[in-house]
């Protein structure tokens, strides 16, 4: 498949898996399960911040990085990074118990994070191999299953622990088969390989740590200002907006890993073009319009959440859509170029101007504000560099300039060598 139609695959899946996870989380708020949903964001938020600590940057460091660089990551994802994830778990559970979250709920949040931390290589290994079709079956199927466990009558945690475990198991076993397979995941595992991940990922940890921010700081600052009711109903729409962005990252991961894959010859060459991006932002641009016109019913009749202005919250982070999706495609194309630095840079950027927004706002933040501020940042920072780049067009098309540089000049996407493999 080329790469427009492995795009729309890629997204295509990835809006069928979000539209489970509203399904879910839907269902889920009807039937009152509004402390699994408080647990499930205030884990996943914090664990996420763990993992980062740990092994920030090995999953894009696995998927754009050479033999030696990928063997490495995988190596800190099984002797590092899984045991910190599993003490963490234990611990953020024993914190949070004491403020009304279940402990079981958070248990089982933390073992879906563990899982799907260890099938994101899985998935890599897949986007590497071009096998996107395999990658988005395996992750509608689990959404799937775990969907009708929920209907079943399993708590919403419960259901996504054993959707995690079966899609581990499924892209476990479509990676190591086919041409370019993998080989089984607790194989090839070195203590050497997992400490010198910690210097390769050095230029992507950054990056990492910063995208992990931006995507889970509101959660965790309003988990210590509102009770877990408000947390609940906040989460559940964060979760639908965080899935929206997962529809265009999905797309944009395909250009990510043609760029790889021609850095590295890998394969026959592919053209790369803007098809991917401009179907990205088309595409968040009109859910995003969808999800405004339709948060009033999808908030307080589809989610039957209590709290009346939560349709409001939600058109606040609908709006964030197209610009996060603008500054993703920008991230993602300079890591496949190798150009690591490019990428962290505007991530940092966004990440800054949130954590801004969110400390002016302290101990009166609320919803309204949490989701405000994570529009205001994504849209400062996409709008600027569209600006640079308009303004860097013009000057190079003024009189006397000479011919414009090709796109290869124009980009700065030689790192070091032990970072980008070359």
């Amino acid at each position: 498949m080329g790469v427009r139609s492995n795009t729309i695959v890629a997204s295509l899946s990835s809006l069928l898996s979000g539209l489970l996870n509203a399904g879910m989380l839907a269902y889920s708020a009807r039937q009152g399960q509004t402390g699994e949903i408080a647990a499930y964001s205030v884990m996943t938020a914090a664990l996420t911040w763990v993992a980062n600590l740990v092994m920030g940057g090995s999953s894009l460091l696995y998927v754009s990085g050479n033999d030696e660089e990928r063997s490495a990551a995988h190596s800190q994802r099984l002797l590092f990074a899984v045991p910190a994830m599993v003490t963490a778990t234990m611990v953020i559970a024993a914190l949070y118990v004491d403020r009304g979250y279940g402990i079981t709920a958070l248990v089982s949040a933390g073992s879906v994070m563990i899982l799907n931390s260890l099938a994101d290589l899985r998935f890599g290994d897949l986007a590497r191999q071009m096998r996107f079709v395999a990658a988005s079956a395996a992750l509608t199927g689990t959404r799937l299953l775990a969907m009708l466990l929920l209907i079943a009558g399993a708590p919403l945690t419960t259901a996504l622990l054993a959707g995690a475990a079966v899609y581990l198991l499924s892209t476990e076993t479509l990676a190591c088969r086919g041409p370019g397979s993998a080989r089984p995941m607790w194989s090839g595992l070195s203590l050497r390989a997992a400490v010198r991940a910690f210097r390769l990922t050095r230029q992507l940890f950054t990056y990492s740590l910063a995208e992990a921010f931006t995507g889970r700081a509101s959660t965790i600052a309003l988990s210590l200002v509102a009770s877990p009711q408000v947390v609940g109903c906040f989460g559940a729409l964060i979760s639908i907006y965080q899935a929206l962005v997962a529809v265009t990252f999905s797309g944009l991961r395909v250009p990510m890993a043609v760029r790889t894959r021609r850095r590295h010859k890998i394969g026959p060459a592919q053209a790369v073009n803007r098809d991917s991006e401009i179907i990205s932002v088309v595409g968040a641009s009109l859910i995003a319009a969808a999800v405004i016109a339709t948060a009033p019913w999808l908030a307080n009749d589809l989610l039957a959440l209590p709290i009346r202005e939560a349709a409001f919250w939600l058109q606040l982070l609908a709006l964030a859509l197209p610009f996060a999706t603008m500054n993703r495609a920008l991230s993602l194309n300079r890591i496949g170029d190798g150009n690591y630095a490019a990428a962290t840079r505007l991530t940092v950027s966004i990440a800054l101007l949130l954590a801004g927004g969110l400390l002016v706002q302290a101990a009166a933040l609320d919803p309204m504000g949490a989701a405000a501020t994570t529009t205001a940042a994504e849209a400062i920072v996409a709008c600027t560099v569209v600006l640079a780049a308009l303004s860097h067009k013009y000057r190079r098309s003024r009189p006397g300039r000479g011919p414009a540089a090709t796109p290869d000049q124009e980009r700065r996407a030689t790192p070091p060598a032990g970072v980008s493999g070359r």
